[in-house]
């Protein structure tokens, strides 16, 4: 049965949202194990640094009970080889819309044929339809308040980090 109690729950995370921290909960309500991983994507120009972004995870994650164990963690390559390395059976992923769908959709199939793993996609609850970091990073940007879109001590962390 190896890797059936194991997931990966990949992102950027930059930074880490409501939305991000609601599928790794709802992840963590089904498996033993979650990584939640940032990883680094080339197609996307980040804010924070991958520390930084591992440094919100983990305070994001902090706070979360349950019978599960996570795990942050932040990793480079492929997501089929970090699971792989986890002894990791699925890869769980939130998705808010069709086209969200659409594209995980793809990664999805390229994930299962290049590694075998399987996917889950947890829908977005509808307070969360609309967060995505690169909303929250505009936000930051024009110094707006960000409390309602990003766990508390992420706010925090933010508000420190970035002297706003």
């Amino acid at each position: 049965m190896g890797g059936k109690n194991v997931c990966v729950v990949p992102g950027v995370y930059d930074p880490v949202t409501n939305g991000h921290l609601d599928v790794i909960t709802r992840a963590a309500g089904i498996f033993d194990t979650v990584y939640a991983v940032s990883f680094e994507n080339s197609a996307k120009k980040t804010m924070f640094t991958q520390k930084e972004r591992l440094e919100m995870l983990f305070l994001a994650c902090g706070g979360i009970g349950g019978a599960a164990k996570i795990i942050t963690d932040a990793a480079g390559g492929l997501v089929t080889d970090y699971a792989k390395s986890k002894n990791a059976g699925f890869i769980v992923r939130g998705v808010r819309n069709i086209m969200d769908f659409e594209w995980e959709y793809d990664i999805f199939r390229v994930n299962n044929e290049i590694g075998g793993i399987d996917t889950l996609f947890f829908p977005a609850k509808t307070e969360h339809l609309y967060i995505s970091s690169t909303f929250v990073r505009e936000m930051i940007i024009y110094k707006s308040d960000i409390s309602d879109y990003v766990p508390e001590k992420v706010c925090e962390y933010i508000k420190k980090t970035m002297d706003c």
